[in-house]
């Protein structure tokens, strides 16, 4: 039972040190470029909404009840364009702003963690 319990507890300080090289190793990777965060990658990739998502189309559903309820969804999205649109791209400059912000914020973080390093060592 003893050496069970000293297995696991050289287990669980690998599993330790393995962790913090691994952390130790992706901040290195996001000084070296923020833009590489998991983050900003997500954020890139959400940034901009499309107010246009097709409905039925190409593939229509199955079924009239379904097609006309279809087709009453795209007339009165269509009707509510003139509304939608401005505020669609409203919410894409805002998104943009916020992942330059963001972004600005990213590299100024890795300056100073540069910078701390550069005084640590």
């Amino acid at each position: 039972m003893d050496n069970l319990a000293q297995n696991i507890q050289q287990a669980a300080q690998l599993i330790e040190q393995t962790r913090q090289q691994v952390v130790a190793q992706q901040a290195q990777l996001f000084a070296d470029d923020p833009e590489k965060r998991p983050s900003i990658r997500e954020m890139e990739q959400t940034v901009w909404v499309n107010s246009h998502q097709p409905l039925a189309w190409p593939n229509w559903p199955p079924g009239i009840i379904a097609k006309l309820n279809a087709l009453v969804k795209k007339l009165i999205r269509r009707t509510l364009q003139w509304y939608i649109d401005p505020i669609v791209q409203q919410q894409n400059q805002f998104n943009q702003a916020t992942l330059q912000a963001v972004s600005a914020l990213a590299q100024e973080v890795a300056l100073l963690q540069k910078q701390q390093n550069k005084l640590g060592n």
